[in-house]
């Protein structure tokens, strides 16, 4: 992650692309991980929620034509293919992250966690173990996901399972 990333990121913020991320993962965990294109066209359709999981309000022209502007639709663009670059790159380590979190969610394994709260520690596990994020700052996103999009609970049960795994001093890497 750049410094300028790092500077950019407030506590309780998602950056878009690993909003995009998650998004993915979830498409892929639900059979999707060989049809990228179609990823690729859930994701555009649903690139106009926002930081908190809600459409917005497009009832006025300024709403209307700032929805379109050019600059924020190449920004969008960019950050869905950042990623579903990062999804895949996760994708690619879940065995390893699932791996990582199984010492700490002995009663929820893998199979019985819900969608979102998987992929949202697999993304955090993956930010602070193959992505140099610091490990807050990766923890941090991972919760906020979680609590934007899955359950009431969820944001709190990453949360513990990432700082168990990072303090376990190994992450669950060789």
């Amino acid at each position: 992650m750049s410094g300028e990333d790092l500077e950019s990121r407030r506590v309780g913020r998602v950056r878009p692309a690993r909003r995009f991320a998650l998004l993915a993962l979830y498409q892929f965990d639900s059979g999707l991980a060989g049809d990228l294109d179609a990823v690729r066209e859930s994701l555009e359709s649903a690139a106009e929620i926002d930081e908190f999981g809600e459409m917005p309000d497009h009832s006025t022209a300024a709403a209307r034509v700032a929805a379109r502007d050019a600059d924020a639709a190449a920004e969008r663009a960019k950050a869905i293919e950042d990623g579903i670059g990062f999804a895949s790159l996760v994708w690619e380590y879940r065995k390893d992250a699932d791996a990582a979190v199984k010492p700490f969610t002995a009663e929820w394994p893998v199979h019985r966690q819900p969608v979102v709260d998987r992929n949202a520690l697999r993304l955090g596990w993956y930010a602070f173990t193959h992505a140099g994020d610091p490990v807050a700052i990766a923890i941090d996103e991972a919760v906020e996901l979680a609590k934007t999009f899955s359950t009431e609970k969820s944001g709190a049960f990453v949360n513990a399972v990432l700082d168990r795994v990072a303090k376990s001093g190994t992450a669950g890497l060789a």
